[in-house]
């Protein structure tokens, strides 16, 4: 295989995870609120919205980072991707309270597109890297990102608490600065023709063909990935946006939601390492089925537990989440090659859009439990997509 280079692979590894961890801070969002509300004088449902378009635009930021990796390089768009990150938080923190309205143009928009870029760039890069360890690589990667959160939640607590709206957004622009500037110096792709004779073994198949993005069109497969990144959003957006007011019902005590919330972070972090690692050894393609099956087997658990059980039920759901998502990259890059990876997963990530709106409407339209009913149906289509993906004996014999 042709892999030599300088450069440590395991080196690079570390500072993309390094990376996504300091880049989850935003995640923490729901700790800002409360400030945020004061500080504008709005509603708990209005502070929540400039969360809402940055998730939104989140996505636009992953296709601007994937199509500016053709065109320009990887420290070039980590620039310009870290420089909007900054800027959303640091003009948030300078905005004066009559105008929150800005909030969704700072935060929203330009932080939601840096992040998008950034994050796009790292992910794209480890398939790059670990032609033979996609997978591991890529769950270790974003198992960082889930973890962010839980790292961070106490920091951003006492800078809150001690500073106030406007510092501690500074404090966070500062930081996302310093990350930055550690990304840039370090992040990179490999030479040219890095591995590229590597084809995959046993239950792993890899393209020798570099698709370019307009090609991916005419392929069933993508069409394929962006039905099963629709799939694997509703049951978990569901419960996780309503986990402690639903469960009042079902007998869910503070202690409990409390512990419900730390446990189902750290599967949600599990899922996201154990799942696309495992997917090395057994394929893509039984990695996905594994997870829309723990979906599936939470969301029929869910019409009928209580108690410990519901909580067991919010984490079955966090661990198949995370492990769906850190799946993506890698069965990508296994199927359309590592060269424009980062726009062709760009644009299998409109399903996922798709269905996070789709599951806050289904919510409001049809009510929260027979949502979750159409959110289990879902995650069985899911098993259906999965089973059209190509076994890697009929992939062999295709020739991708």
């Amino acid at each position: 295989m042709k892999d030599s280079t300088n450069t440590n692979r395991w080196a690079i590894l570390f500072f993309g995870m390094i990376c996504m961890l300091i880049m989850g801070v935003c995640y923490t969002y729901s700790l800002f609120q409360p400030y945020v509300m004061k500080h504008f004088s709005v509603d708990s449902p209005s502070a929540s919205l400039p969360f809402t378009i940055f998730i939104a635009v989140f996505c636009v930021g992953n296709f601007v980072g994937g199509r500016m990796q053709q065109k320009t390089t990887v420290k070039l768009t980590l620039v310009v991707g870290y420089i909007l990150m900054v800027l959303g938080w640091l003009l948030t923190a300078i905005l004066p309270s009559d105008m929150f309205w800005a909030m969704f143009i700072t935060f929203g928009g330009l932080f939601g597109i840096g992040d998008g870029i950034v994050y796009n760039v790292i992910v794209s890069l480890m398939p790059k890297w670990f032609v033979d360890r996609k997978g591991l690589a890529s769950g270790l990667t974003l198992a960082m990102l889930g973890l962010s959160a839980t790292v961070f939640s106490p920091i951003v607590s006492q800078w809150l608490k001690n500073y106030g709206f406007s510092k501690s957004f500074m404090a966070v622009a500062m930081v996302y600065a310093a990350v930055g500037i550690f990304g840039t110096l370090t992040m990179k792709n490999p030479p040219k023709d890095y591995m590229s004779d590597y084809t995959g073994t046993g239950a792993i198949v890899t393209t020798k063909k570099q698709y370019e993005v307009s090609e991916v069109f005419h392929v069933k497969e993508f069409w394929t990935l962006m039905g099963l990144y629709f799939c694997a959003v509703p049951a978990y957006l569901l419960l996780s946006a309503i986990f402690v007011s639903y469960g009042a019902d079902r007998g869910l005590t503070a202690a409990m939601a409390t512990l419900g919330v730390s446990a189902a972070s750290l599967c949600q972090v599990g899922g996201r390492f154990v799942i696309p690692t495992v997917s090395d050894k057994i394929g893509r393609k039984s990695a996905f089925a594994v997870s829309f099956l723990i979906t599936a087997l939470g969301v029929a658990m869910l019409t009928i537990s209580t108690g410990n059980l519901y909580v067991l039920c919010f984490c079955l759901l966090s661990f198949s989440y995370g492990g769906t998502q850190a799946c993506f990259a890698p069965i990508a890059a296994d199927r359309f090659g590592t060269k424009n990876v980062g726009t062709i997963l760009s644009l299998t990530m409109i399903g996922f859009g798709l269905g996070s709106i789709g599951a806050s409407l289904m919510a409001k339209v049809v009510g929260t439990s027979t949502a979750f009913i159409c959110a289990g149906v879902v995650s069985l289509i899911g098993i259906g997509l999965v089973c059209t993906l190509p076994s890697p004996k009929k992939a062999r014999e295709q020739g991708v």
